[in-house]
């Protein structure tokens, strides 16, 4: 069955895929990073409201119009204007809503393109969990000056490349030194409880695929299975195993839609006894066969 485009939303399908986008002078793409100034004005078929996707590199993501609601790695954000977003790399993407007027600016840097980021803080912050942050006037100016040069100097000729590469990092330690502030002005740093679940989550979303067991995942918290179901139903209001089976939801949903993996292959890949055990699980989950998932959304 031909599945609906695009296969995937990593740099070099965005780089090779011309007709994913109409308006091209909105988009830049040189040497390893890639960056939109307009998403609206691009006119790009890039994703679906409501389609999973795994992105492989990193987004930092400046909404500049309208409102929305994403889940990444499984949590659901309102992003509206005004609003900084930094989702790590190989993470799993749902736009769950977006008005119409919706429009937003991103940087997209291939993984390994930053190595002058060595530090710890900001390597937590790149690469580890995303950030969301609703930023002030003043704020929001500052990184609009930074996105601007960012941009200007894409289109430089030779291309730059430490010039790019230090913007870049110099937006993340702007992104770092706001939060900061913005924990310490609120007082809201997570409790013990937030920080478990929070790498309860990650955890989830590096491991869901293949391990559907409470020990596996206490385990690497260095917690009992009791006390770990205890701290994530308190937390979110959802079991342990609820958010191990939206994961492997999602994942199912990304690999029928935007790959060429047939059902039995992906019924082995996301470890069930067999595609019979998948499809009933598919169906509980979402009221569709993983057949009907692919025709009718």
């Amino acid at each position: 069955m031909k599945k609906n485009k695009p296969l995937n939303l990593d740099f070099q399908e965005i780089k090779d895929n011309a007709n994913l986008i109409t308006r091209a002078e909105f988009r830049s793409i040189h040497r390893g990073i890639g960056m939109v100034i307009s998403f609206a004005q691009m006119q790009s078929s890039l994703f679906r409201v409501g389609q999973p996707y795994r992105a492989k590199e990193s987004r930092i993501i400046r909404v500049t119009q309208g409102v929305g609601r994403i889940s990444i790695n499984l949590v659901e954000h309102d992003v509206k204007k005004q609003t900084i977003i930094v989702i790590p790399p190989n993470s799993l993407i749902e736009v769950i809503d977006i008005s119409p007027d919706y429009d937003f600016q991103v940087i997209v840097p291939e993984n390994d393109f930053l190595p002058a980021v060595q530090s710890n803080s900001i390597t937590d912050l790149y690469g580890r969990q995303e950030i969301v942050l609703s930023l002030s006037a003043e704020e929001w100016e500052h990184t609009g000056e930074f996105f601007s040069l960012l941009w200007e100097s894409m289109h430089r000729s030779p291309f730059r490349t430490e010039v790019v590469q230090h913007l870049v990092t110099a937006v993340l330690y702007d992104i770092r030194y706001m939060l900061d502030q913005k924990q310490t002005a609120s007082r809201t740093h997570f409790s013990r409880q937030e920080e478990t679940f929070n790498r309860f989550i990650t955890l989830v979303n590096e491991h869901g695929k293949h391990e559907r067991n409470i020990s596996f995942y206490a385990d690497k918290l260095c917690l009992t299975p009791h006390y770990l179901s205890t701290v994530i139903r308190e937390t979110s209001g959802q079991t342990v195993m609820q958010w191990i089976n939206q994961a492997v939801v999602l994942e199912a949903k990304v690999l029928l839609k935007h790959s060429d993996m047939l059902v039995f292959q992906i019924s082995d890949e996301l470890n069930f006894p067999n595609p019979s055990f998948f499809s009933k699980f598919f169906k509980r989950m979402t009221g569709m066969t993983p057949a009907e998932y692919q025709k009718n959304t």
